[in-house]
């Protein structure tokens, strides 16, 4: 249940995030209601799990256009949160809505998760890592993994229709370290339907090959 006084920000987020994508192509969704459920309450799933919300540095891979990334940073302000993404001018313009909202506690990068993986700034120095990329299990697990502390999660929207991309990351699971600790269905309102959060665990240090070069990860993924 989100808190009363939150509501009025996240609403303001949505017009702030409106304005900027009729600018830049930040998302498929353009009125305020798909923004509303497909991006803002989507994101906010996140903090039925206490894991989120205990967590003090939170990383989200593939931030696009700040989903959902501003949505947890405006409910989690006691955490900071960092978004990173390879396309410039999104991350320039999550910047802008962050300094907007007036969200002290964001701060985006743009890059290659291939190469931040190994930076030692990045590497394993978050409690918990998210993304909402739409990518396989196997090639999303190599680009967020090198990120998160032992011990820490990983943190994945998906759909509900996942057995078959779940067999194809067994491979990569074992690979990285990352064991698969929890499945957290929730759903949207109206015909939005029922999605779900996967959630992996990091069960220790991450080999120092992983992750691969720039653009392997997605060309050869783990299986």
């Amino acid at each position: 249940m989100l808190p009363s006084d939150l509501e009025p920000r996240l609403r303001t987020l949505v017009t702030v995030f409106l304005a900027e994508n009729a600018k830049i192509n930040l998302s498929a969704f353009r009125t305020e209601e798909q923004c509303w459920i497909g991006n803002v309450l989507d994101s906010l799933a996140a903090l039925d799990l206490p894991q989120v919300t205990s967590a003090t540095k939170i990383l989200d891979v593939g931030t696009g256009g700040g989903f959902p990334l501003l949505p947890l940073a405006l409910t989690l302000p006691r955490a900071q949160l960092t978004g990173l993404d390879s396309v410039q001018k999104k991350v320039e313009a999550v910047g802008r809505i962050a300094y907007e909202m007036q969200l002290t506690n964001v701060r985006v990068v743009a890059g290659r998760a291939e190469e931040y993986g190994h930076n030692p700034e990045y590497r394993e120095q978050f409690d918990i890592v998210t993304s909402r990329a739409v990518a396989e299990l196997n090639v999303l697990l190599e680009y967020t993994s090198p990120f998160v502390k032992p011990g820490g999660i990983v943190l994945l929207w998906k759909s509900m229709n996942m057995e078959q991309e779940l067999r194809d990351s067994l491979l990569a699971r074992a690979e990285l370290s990352c064991h698969l600790t929890g499945q957290h269905p929730y759903e949207l309102p109206g015909d939005w339907g029922k999605r779900q959060l996967l959630i992996f665990t990091k069960a220790g240090k991450l080999s120092d090959k992983y992750p691969r070069d720039v653009g392997v990860p997605g060309k050869k993924p783990l299986k």
